[in-house]
């Protein structure tokens, strides 16, 4: 297989492979502390408090980092934010060798890498159009997305098996090296200049807000994400529930969330084809939820976790179908002056619903059971999607400019020209 043209760029190859690394560390993170936490307590509305932990600080601070963004050098936000994750991932593995599990402190350093990952994703974003030629954008960005979701593929799975065969501290200082192997490949590049003069005026948040309200494809997005992400993202949240459930123990644990990432490698690939094809995202999105609806309920309630598997996978697909998808219709539909803050909003949409809606299900969970719980769950997406299947805003797919919406290469160009796609793994 031939490589791509912009990995024989050597800034952006440098900086893609620190990335892919320290994506999967965060997988190794993300799996040892649920684990952890559930061992300790007992308690699955502990484990869905670690969401809100987790993206607390992003919840207040994504619109002063987007400024931050626009205004500082990006390489030197990047490289102080990734070394303050790596210090709190440190902390956690000499924590935890010294004195076993400590739950208080996985909140607090938990909280620390929360900080570091709200102030530094704005800037890594703006960052990748700077690494790169023009020409070569497009691939530069389909490459960095392609590296978040195979992360995400065997980033679980090897945490899952590494915190069996040598527990948490191990996973925990793998993952410090690998924000300090991004450190490193920042550290190497020119610095990049601020886009934005320190005495420009401040942009106004109300201005986005009052477009969204008005705008009718903005306003079904933007509320359409946020009901997906506060229903769909307890599976994910409270996989370690699921796995204890099924007996997988934490490979199984790691194999749950990386056929979730399998599933979303290949429902991204089946997006593109069918979008491609002229399958509009207006159908799209409701179908994604439905869909994902599905593999929530099997999930819910079988009792095999061979059957656990497939029902992550299949969900992966149309989890991924509904960022991408909301992703880049908010960008086609927002004006030029205000795309930062209406990726803000769209940033907003994600982030405060999965705080928000695993922290209740895991209060849930602990009352009514993880099945009755990721049920409830499905049953209520399921409805939403089939209210938004019956009442389309065909506005979704037009341009903001008007006219016929583009499709294919013209769609992803003219999103990628616009700095790439804002959507995060989370």
């Amino acid at each position: 297989m031939p490589v791509p043209e912009v990995l024989r760029v050597p800034a952006f190859r440098a900086v893609w492979v620190a990335s892919l690394l320290s994506n999967g560390g965060s997988w190794l993170q993300i799996v040892a502390s649920g684990w952890l936490i559930l061992e300790a307590t007992g308690s699955p509305a502990a484990v869905g408090a670690l969401a809100l932990v987790t993206r607390a600080p992003a919840i207040g601070l994504s619109a002063w980092a987007g400024s931050l963004a626009d205004r500082v050098d990006r390489r030197a936000v990047g490289i102080w934010t990734f070394a303050l994750q790596a210090a709190a991932a440190g902390s956690l593995a000499l924590i935890t060798w010294a004195d076993g599990t400590h739950v208080a402190a996985i909140y607090a350093l938990t909280f620390v890498v929360g900080v570091g990952f709200a102030l530094g994703l704005p800037a890594m974003l703006a960052l990748i159009p700077s690494l790169v030629p023009r020409a070569r954008l497009s691939q530069a960005v389909s490459l960095n997305a392609a590296g978040i979701n195979i992360a995400r593929l065997a980033g679980p799975a090897i945490g899952g098996g590494m915190l069996a065969l040598f527990g948490a501290t191990v996973c925990f200082a793998v993952n410090a090296v690998s924000f300090l192997a991004l450190v490193w490949a920042l550290a190497r590049l020119e610095p990049r200049p601020p886009a934005a003069p320190p005495a420009a005026g401040r942009p106004r948040l109300r201005d986005a807000l009052g477009f969204a309200s008005a705008d009718p494809a903005i306003r079904r997005l933007l509320i359409g994400m946020a009901i997906f992400t506060v229903l769909a993202s307890p599976v994910q949240e409270l996989a370690p529930v699921v796995a204890d459930r099924l007996d997988a123990g934490a490979t199984g644990l790691g194999l749950l969330l990386g056929a979730m990432g399998g599933g979303a490698l290949g429902g991204a690939w089946l997006l593109e084809r069918l979008h491609a094809g002229g399958y509009p995202r207006h159908r799209a999105l409701p179908t994604a939820s439905l869909l994902f609806a599905v593999g929530l309920a099997v999930v819910a309630v079988t009792p095999w976790f061979w059957l656990g598997l497939a029902g992550m996978a299949f969900a992966g697909a149309f989890w991924i179908w509904m960022f991408a998808a909301t992703n880049t219709a908010t960008q086609l539909r927002s004006p030029a002056p205000l795309l930062g803050r209406m990726l803000g909003l769209y940033q907003l949409s994600v982030i405060g619903p999965i705080a928000i809606g695993s922290t209740l299900a895991g209060l849930v969970a602990e009352e009514a059971g993880i099945e009755a719980t990721l049920a409830g769950c499905a049953a209520l997406l399921a409805a939403w999607a089939a209210w938004s299947l019956r009442n389309p805003v065909l506005e979704i797919d037009v341009p903001l400019s008007g006219g016929p919406a583009p499709s294919g290469d013209e769609a992803r160009d003219r999103v990628e020209r616009r700095g790439g796609d804002a959507a995060v793994d989370l």
